[in-house]
């Protein structure tokens, strides 16, 4: 394969890969809550955010090594420390974030109803965090993906 394929392929998964967290976060997500009891709606979400978390380390560790077989490295070290920051915010998430969300969801499950608004408290905190890593993974991905294809403002 040639280098303009292989710079094809990589723009198609960092496209895919970024349409796959946009839409979740706009569409997904807010439908889900929309349309489906809260508890049943925050399960399927979990599981949709814990699945596009495994592939957002998949497809962190193949625009890595696509875009350091292309040459990229010496090129653009800050767009591969972007994309080494993202991928550890995705093991972030996978090792720390959905485990402890999903303990914290059974716990409240299984309360003494006097305890639930504290553990829905302390829920509320994670989820802020969740979410604050989640934007900065969106916004991250784009920013490599613009930057990395030379993407620049029109004056």
């Amino acid at each position: 394969m040639n280098w303009r394929g292989a710079k094809h392929i990589e723009l198609a998964i960092w496209a895919i890969w970024l349409g796959s967290l946009w839409m979740m976060a706009v569409l997904v997500a807010p439908g889900l809550f929309k349309w489906l009891p809260r508890p049943e709606a925050g399960l399927v979400a979990g599981r949709l955010f814990y699945m596009l978390s495994w592939y957002t380390v998949i497809t962190s560790v193949f625009l890595l090594a696509i875009s350091t077989w292309l040459g990229a490295v010496q090129a653009s070290v800050r767009l591969n420390i972007l994309m080494g920051a993202l991928l550890v915010l995705a093991v972030v998430e996978l090792l720390w974030m959905h485990p402890t969300m999903s303990q914290m969801r059974q716990a409240m499950a299984d309360a003494a109803p006097d305890m639930v608004p504290v553990m829905k408290s302390r829920f509320g905190r994670m989820h802020a965090i969740s979410s604050v890593l989640y934007a900065i993974k969106m916004i991250g991905g784009l920013a490599w993906g613009l930057s990395r294809y030379s993407v620049k403002p029109a004056d």
